[in-house]
């Protein structure tokens, strides 16, 4: 059975931090936790998240202390660990450093990985939709790898836990490639059930101390919620998160395409949960995307882009964009541009060709995009929350 574990912790105080994290690693139950499988002299590969270069106040990326204290842990095993992480915008040292996590580093003598040298790897005998993935090469040269998501909301995959931050894994242009190969939604999402399933990360632990909810995964409200997660399926602590969030795991697209192939992990009853009382945790108004139509029956692709144009929630610009260019830089279609539309100068999204993949909203630093729900879509299907 796949075991979750919960240690509470209130605040980002490093004592309480350190007290949590130990608690995890070294749980009551024995085999359970990430002491017995980290062996002296391993090399070991600590994945945050480092989305952008925002502030740990942000909320946007892995707290330092969560990644100070587990980096800790690990050298205390006797291991050897490096940090690394592919960001969604900008080099990894230079939002390492805004995010504090490079000054980490570098007071515990732990190196920071470039992620930029690729190494392209075959996928594991399970994959569905990938023959290969081309991976930072830091991924491969590693003993285990520990996963440090931040728990967060997202406006395509509804969520970003476990399985969503092994995507950093695949280093920087090459992650605009796989959202313009696979612009249907259940696409890529079977992608990143093929990608943990190739990584394979060794034991996962989420920051849901202050987490992030609405319009994530930068530009959400905060939402404190006490709470750190740890597993080794990477799935089941997804399908806690789901819980605490409010949603069965058939409302999150990667897990319940994830249920179709089989995975055990997003059963909830068939998780054992350990440490903190689950019951305690879970926010009754926590605000999640609507959730976008997974189309898994083979159709046209005309058809699939009507779905996307007329059903699936589209990016718009707002008023107070500051024309900073980052949307158009990071748009893996290429279809966003700063011109002059209908007699307006300022960023043009082109609609028609937009492929939903919401990277423009992930990634604007002034939260001037907003994800727009078509009328078709909210005549037939309310939306269950903001």
């Amino acid at each position: 059975m796949n075991q979750v574990m919960l240690a509470g912790c209130a605040s980002y105080d490093r004592a309480k931090v350190e007290a949590a994290v130990h608690r995890l690693v070294h749980p009551d139950m024995p085999g359970s936790g990430l002491a017995h499988l980290i062996k002296p002299g391993m090399k070991v590969l600590v994945k945050p998240n480092l989305l952008v270069g925002d502030t740990p106040e942000k909320g946007s990326t892995t707290h330092p202390e969560v990644v100070r204290a587990v980096l800790k842990e690990v050298l205390n095993l006797g291991a050897v660990p490096i940090v690394g992480d592919s960001p969604g915008f900008g080099s990894t040292a230079r939002v390492a450093e805004k995010a504090g996590i490079a000054q980490v580093c570098r007071e515990l003598g732990v190196k920071l990985a470039a992620f930029t040298e690729t190494v392209e790897v075959k996928t594991a005998p399970s994959a569905k939709v990938m023959k290969s993935f081309p991976l930072a090469k830091e991924v491969l040269e590693v003993d285990a790898i520990i996963n440090l998501p931040k728990m967060k909301t997202h406006g395509m995959a509804r969520l970003t836990g476990c399985v969503k931050n092994l995507y950093g894994c695949i280093t920087g242009v090459r992650k605009a490639e796989l959202h313009f190969r696979l612009q249907r939604t259940e696409m890529f999402m079977e992608m990143l059930i093929d990608l943990a399933d190739t990584v394979r990360p060794v034991f996962n632990i989420v920051d849901a101390i202050v987490a992030m909810e609405g319009s994530g995964p930068r530009n959400g409200d905060l939402r404190p919620v006490g709470l750190l997660l740890a597993g080794r399926d990477p799935f089941a602590v997804d399908t806690v998160i789901a819980r605490i969030m409010g949603l069965q795991a058939s409302e999150v697209p990667v897990l319940a395409l994830a249920k179709g192939r089989g995975k055990k992990g997003v059963n909830i009853e068939e998780i054992q949960l350990s440490g903190e009382d689950l019951n305690a945790y879970l926010v009754r108004d926590y605000r999640v995307p609507t959730a976008l139509l997974l189309v898994r029956l083979r159709v046209p692709d005309f058809v699939s882009k009507l779905v996307r144009r007329y059903v699936s929630p589209r990016p718009v610009i707002v008023d107070h964009c500051r024309q900073c260019g980052v949307c158009v830089r990071s748009c893996p279609a290429g279809i966003i541009s700063l011109t002059e539309h209908k007699g307006k100068s300022g960023v043009y999204i082109d609609d028609q060709k937009c492929i939903r993949c919401y990277c423009c909203q992930e990634l604007c630093p002034y939260n001037a995009i907003e994800l727009r729900v078509p009328l078709v879509r909210r005549l037939f299907q309310p939306r269950r929350k903001v």
